[in-house]
């Protein structure tokens, strides 16, 4: 039992990670006036608001795993 709350937490780690790499990638790029940015090389548009969900999804996955690592220790 004790091996399934070691994957479950490094799993929740994997996916925080994803998510700030992607808040990151994000942040760095250049919106026009439409909050839009068009990468031509993919052929994709952004949209800026997507930003702001990967950094509360980020945060939310710190907070997860901060309690979930807190009551494993605790045990």
């Amino acid at each position: 039992m004790k091996y399934i709350r070691y994957l479950i937490l490094a799993l929740i780690g994997c996916v925080t990670t994803f998510f700030i790499y992607m808040y990151i990638q994000r942040t760095n790029l250049d919106y026009n006036t439409e909050g839009k940015f068009l990468s031509l090389e993919e052929g994709v548009v952004y949209t800026e608001q997507a930003k702001e969900v990967y950094g509360i999804l980020a945060l939310c996955g710190l907070i997860l795993a901060g309690i979930f690592f807190y009551k494993l220790i605790r045990k």
